[in-house]
């Protein structure tokens, strides 16, 4: 059966993406808004995914689980985060959003911009210290969630490098997807992106997602590109008592 927060937000992206049933700690439902603790990417973190429309009633829902947990941080939508009261907010929330590519909507220029990419190995000692380039990157060499990792060589160098990882479900999640400073601009990134994206299409997976910063625009602008359309924006922040810094979401 599926779980009850699935079952009162059946085409949640959030949910859908984000959320492995098994790491719920607690839950609340009211009609189809729902809250839900569960583990942070630190040891000993707790957030709050709230998710609908109406901020009251989102605000209960948080109280609740609040009253139950020594939460860390909450998600919320990105106009219901505005209309928080102060004490579950802060002044620069993160700021991001989901974007998915369906293989239906599949862009015919996909196979010669990924052919500028190629394997590479999960162990390989270039990428970490490509991806301290990065402000959002959170998923690293050697990590057990991703199933492969496409990159940009030249001259023994690597220039990008993106993953592709399983977090929820089984829907591809593209990660950690950065160029060298000195070669943005010539299209690496959009190789290393349009590289992974045609694999998993090829295999037969029907759609792919990933998450960047919502004011990112020359990221928005390469993902436009390669089929991908923004589905929701969201604020994620930690409570103010806990005076720590905002958290990186993935881009």
């Amino acid at each position: 059966m599926p779980h009850p927060l699935r079952t009162a937000r059946p085409t949640d992206p959030f949910l859908r993406f984000n959320v492995q049933d098994a790491q719920v700690v607690d839950y609340r439902i009211d009609g189809d808004h729902v809250a839900f603790v569960r583990p942070g990417r630190r040891p000993g973190e707790l957030w709050v995914g709230a998710l609908g429309d109406d901020p009251g009633r989102v605000l209960r829902l948080i109280d609740a689980l609040l009253a139950r947990h020594p939460i860390d941080g909450i998600h919320v939508h990105d106009d219901v985060y505005r209309r928080l009261p102060e004490r579950l907010t802060i002044s620069d929330p993160g700021h991001w959003s989901i974007w998915v590519a369906t293989a239906e909507g599949q862009v015919p220029e996909l196979s010669r911009w990924a052919s500028g990419a190629t394997e590479v190995q999960g162990t390989d000692a270039r990428i970490d210290p490509l991806l301290q380039n990065s402000d959002s990157a959170y998923i690293f060499a050697g990590d057990p969630t991703v199933r492969r990792w496409m990159g940009v060589e030249r001259n023994g160098r690597l220039l990008a490098v993106g993953a592709e990882s399983v977090i929820a479900g089984d829907v591809p999640h593209l990660v950690s997807i950065c160029t060298d400073p000195a070669e943005r601009g010539a299209g690496l990134g959009r190789a290393v992106t349009a590289a992974l994206v045609s694999r998993a299409f090829s295999r037969g997976e029907p759609m792919v997602y990933l998450e960047m910063y919502a004011g990112n625009g020359p990221a928005a602008a390469l993902y436009r590109s390669v089929g991908f359309g923004e589905l929701a924006r969201y604020r994620s922040g930690w409570l103010p008592r806990r005076g720590r810094p905002v958290p990186r979401e993935s881009a």
